[in-house]
């Protein structure tokens, strides 16, 4: 049950959950299949957690939303710092940071939640695109990672989105309860009926960014082809952890026999263990 107790919706605390776990098993499966690097994996799943929890974002009255839409801008103006050239003083740098804060997380939030709806446009499914996209467009203009990179954490973002759509959508069919509620087909939907102008706007503004966004190409050839898995082992071939186990046993037996912490050519180490003559 959310603050209002609505229980149409899943809590935020589902929603976190449940994003946390499918990023961190998508992200794994590119890391074992060498189609991701560790930091990239990171990079991964932090998009997918906040993509699982942007749909949310136009409810003004929630505190997690609250907490999200500074965590956003606290990101945000790092990147502008970051974009900053070298030759600034670190106050400066500072104030750069802190305007920007300000300007994203109090002056631009109260502009999002006047003229958005809860539930309206921005939780649907053309709006997931338009936050993929941008997403791609950020980091691909503020940081050095690669074109796959960036197309592949804005489609973290995007998963994410529809994740959080498809399980408000379960929650609202009460599928173990007394059947669909009012606000069934809300939550996963294509338009807004009822407001056709903002529905209009968001597919136009998805059509923009899309062209704005950078070669895609690399995108689908490094993550899409044929051959982007077939180094990946889902399950073992043998045992389970046999080669976790042969590591820590090999460090273990190739570990220096002495006191703990110090090795046994330690000088110190003799000197402990050299006993005193009177």
């Amino acid at each position: 049950m959310n603050e209002k107790g609505d229980t149409s919706v899943a809590e935020f605390k589902t929603h976190l959950t449940v994003s946390s776990f499918c990023s961190s098993a998508a992200a794994t499966f590119l890391l074992a299949a060498s189609l991701a690097t560790p930091d990239e994996v990171l990079l991964f799943f932090i998009m997918g957690v906040v993509g699982g929890l942007l749909p949310d974002i136009d409810s003004d009255s929630s505190l997690p939303v609250r907490l999200l839409f500074t965590f956003i801008a606290t990101v945000i103006s790092f990147l502008i710092m970051f974009n900053q050239g070298a030759d600034n003083s670190a106050a400066e740098l500072f104030t750069i940071w802190l305007v920007s804060f300000f300007v994203v997380n109090f002056l631009f939030f109260s502009m999002f939640t006047r003229i958005t709806v809860h539930r309206g446009i921005i939780h649907s499914v053309p709006a997931s695109f338009v936050f993929w996209f941008s997403s791609t467009l950020i980091l691909y203009h503020f940081f050095s990672f690669s074109m796959q990179t960036v197309w592949m954490a804005g489609f973290f973002v995007f998963g994410g989105f529809l994740i959080h759509l498809l399980l408000d959508e379960l929650v609202s069919l009460d599928l173990f309860g007394n059947g669909p509620k009012r606000s069934s087909g809300t939550a996963f939907k294509f338009a807004n009926p009822r407001d056709l102008k903002s529905t209009v706007a968001v597919y136009g503004l998805a059509a923009l960014l899309f062209a704005a966004t950078p070669d895609y190409t690399p995108f689908v050839r490094t993550y899409f082809s044929p051959d982007s898995f077939a180094s990946l082992r889902v399950f073992p071939d043998k045992g389970w952890f046999t080669h976790l186990y042969r590591t820590y046993l090999s460090r273990w037996q190739t570990k220096p026999k002495g006191a703990p912490g110090k090795p046994a050519g330690d000088p110190s180490f003799h000197r402990m263990n050299t006993p005193l003559t009177r």
